[in-house]
């Protein structure tokens, strides 16, 4: 009997001992895990919001109508993109058709919500800033500028995009985080990310991350 007890003894301090080394193997492995997580979430969103954008251009071609996505921020302050035709009926003319505002009679084609760990968030500005973080503002309706339009891309049936014409919407430059394209980062803000449209010409979705002293580039990224 007592040599069943101490084996018992033996047991339990073998356990604690297990359960011990696995708590601080998970201590040790979080920080090392964090910049693996933060990635998958970035690139996660990278792809859906390049995905919605092929399709929304797709949808322009197809249908011989813009295609407005509007980018804004959901109740969990992540990134929301909705997606609209902004002609439903092509035979029809009205004075509200290619306003670039989605009206009662013009379908909704898709309302995307990327996860609540990324947010809206150029580098240099303020966290969940969508005037900062999606400047495509300022279009010409019937001729006419109305820079009260904002934070909306608009796919032509050419494929190209209508360029937005307010100051702040111009071509993106690397060396400085400034221009057109979706800015968001992980919650921590340590990795901001610009998914870029260009021109009109080429409305193809780049992909730029910030990098210190090298500004929004598209290549040797580092992760944090």
């Amino acid at each position: 009997m007592a040599r069943s007890r101490s084996c018992l003894g033996f047991g339990l301090v073998e356990s604690v001992v297990v359960v011990a080394l696995i708590g601080m193997a998970v201590v040790l492995a979080t920080p090392a895990a964090g910049p693996i997580f933060r990635r998958s979430e970035v690139l996660a969103a990278v792809t859906t919001i390049r995905a919605t954008l092929a399709a929304a251009r797709l949808q322009a071609v197809k249908s011989g109508a813009n295609v407005v996505v509007v980018v804004s921020r959901n109740s969990n302050n992540g990134v929301h993109l909705d997606v609209f035709r902004d002609k439903a009926d092509l035979a029809a003319v009205s004075p509200n058709d290619g306003d670039l505002v989605q009206e009662s009679a013009e379908p909704r084609l898709s309302a995307v919500d990327i996860g609540g760990q990324i947010h809206l968030w150029k580098q240099g500005s303020a966290k969940d800033d969508l005037a900062a973080s999606a400047p495509f503002d300022g279009y010409f309706v019937n001729s006419v500028l109305d820079p009260t339009l904002k934070n909306r891309i608009v796919f032509l049936p050419t494929g190209g995009i209508s360029l937005p014409q307010n100051s702040n919407s111009g071509t993106p430059q690397a060396s400085s985080p400034q221009g057109r394209g979706i800015y968001f980062a992980d919650a921590a803000g340590r990795n901001f990310v610009r998914v870029t449209i260009a021109s009109a010409i080429s409305s193809e979705a780049r992909v730029d991350k910030y990098e210190s002293g090298r500004g929004y580039v598209s290549s040797y990224w580092g992760w944090r």
